[in-house]
């Protein structure tokens, strides 16, 4: 029962380890993960910077490269911790090793000083001659071998913690090093990211001067996002009402592919190669009118100028319309669902064309105050009521 008991606690130990390892993993991927957000934002600066004004772009991606700078700080105190953890965890076990062997020293001490006392080879051969019968004698001439034998062991173990201590204390001036190291990057990191919050605000600064022609820009864009979506709830009603006449029902075609697709909700590929949400979907505070709240039935994604667009799933392109101001929104269909890339120049398909999953559709449009923004899309056909707008951060993959 003893022996269950003590597998079963050797058991839980490495469990015990093996998650927190596995977690300090994960912690370190999502620092690399973010470090390779951060070049890539860096990318992007250096392209806005080209335009020696403040701009939207600049800001949004100085706040993008704010938040992953927030993502590695924590992730290397994450990582101090861990290490920290480490070093508590040798320091221990030192200190455990350095009272073994005191215990051990102090054992063997009073060994060779019994041998010592009993130095003399005479004495010993007389303890044993002096015995009342030869078993007694080889009893006698096995304590003293058996003391020797343990004199020995004792000898061995001491040498072995030596060893375990040489090897711990490397361990734990590696640890400390590795430590030391982090808590400087962490402080190399804090000092960055205050830098570009100064930036910001200098870019704010002067936003805010221009705010007036900044809001008259927004109110227009906001005209024709409304003029975009009055489109495509046209489009996908009126493909809702062709669905009807056919008894309601999509074709056996359709409801696989609408199925594939909700299947697909957190899987989906980026409708661009690189990028990111520089506003999310729904109703937020503006980041330069702080006064206002704008509604984007939307995700916002921010890329490389003359970025491709790609189809996030298979389907067919249902239509492709010019909004001014928004240059060209092709409107893909999935069966019930559908996806929406406004903003694209050089367009690739037609109406009515199958499309493959990631087949480019048209490059990305480019303005000087917001960059190359994507204001990606998905729709859903819910039957006779309006179709609904879908948060389409939840259906990329992360």
């Amino acid at each position: 029962m003893k022996n269950k008991i003590l597998i079963l606690l050797i058991l839980g130990i490495f469990s015990f380890h093996g998650l927190f390892s596995q977690s300090i993993n994960d912690v370190r991927r999502q620092k690399e993960k973010a470090e390779k957000e951060i070049i890539y934002l860096n990318k992007l600066l250096k392209e806005a910077s080209r335009n020696k004004s403040a701009s939207t772009e600049k800001v949004k991606i100085l706040q993008a490269k704010i938040t992953q700078s927030k993502k590695v700080i924590s992730s290397l105190n994450a990582e101090v911790n861990y290490l920290q953890g480490s070093i508590t965890k040798n320091e221990n076990r030192i200190s455990e090793l350095e009272e073994e062997r005191k215990a051990l020293l102090d054992m063997y001490a009073k060994l060779v000083y019994g041998s010592w006392k009993k130095r003399n080879k005479a004495d010993k051969l007389m303890f044993i001659l002096s015995a009342s019968d030869f078993n007694q004698a080889y009893n006698r001439f096995k304590y003293f071998q058996q003391i020797q034998d343990y004199s020995d062991k004792q000898l061995t173990l001491i040498q072995q913690i030596n060893d375990s201590l040489k090897i711990k204390n490397k361990d734990l001036e590696r640890l400390v090093g590795q430590k030391n190291e982090v808590v400087r990057t962490i402080h190399v990191k804090n000092q960055e990211m205050e830098s570009e919050r100064m930036k910001e605000n200098q870019y704010m600064s002067e936003l805010k001067r221009k705010e007036k022609d900044l809001r008259k820009k927004l109110d227009k864009e906001i005209k024709n996002r409304q003029r975009l979506a009055k489109e495509l709830n046209r489009l996908i009603t009126a493909q809702t009402k062709k669905a009807s006449t056919t008894k309601g029902k999509l074709s056996q075609e359709q409801k696989l592919l609408s199925d594939d697709f909700a299947k697909n909700k957190g899987k989906l590929p980026w409708p661009v190669a690189e990028g990111f949400i520089s506003e999310k979907f729904g109703v937020s505070v503006h980041s330069l009118h702080k006064y206002l709240k704008i509604s984007n039935d939307a995700i916002d994604i921010t890329t490389s100028k003359n970025s491709d667009v790609y189809v996030v799933f298979k389907g067919v392109v249902l239509d492709v319309c010019y909004v001014p101001g928004l240059n060209y929104t092709v409107l893909v269909q999935h069966g019930n669902f559908f996806t929406v890339y406004p903003n694209l120049l050089d367009v690739k398909v037609k109406r009515g064309d199958n499309v493959a999953t990631k087949q480019v559709l048209g490059r990305i449009g480019y303005d000087s105050e917001k960059g190359s923004v994507l204001n990606f899309q998905i729709w859903q056909n819910v039957g006779k009521i309006q179709p609904i707008k879908l948060n389409p951060e939840l259906w990329l993959a992360k």
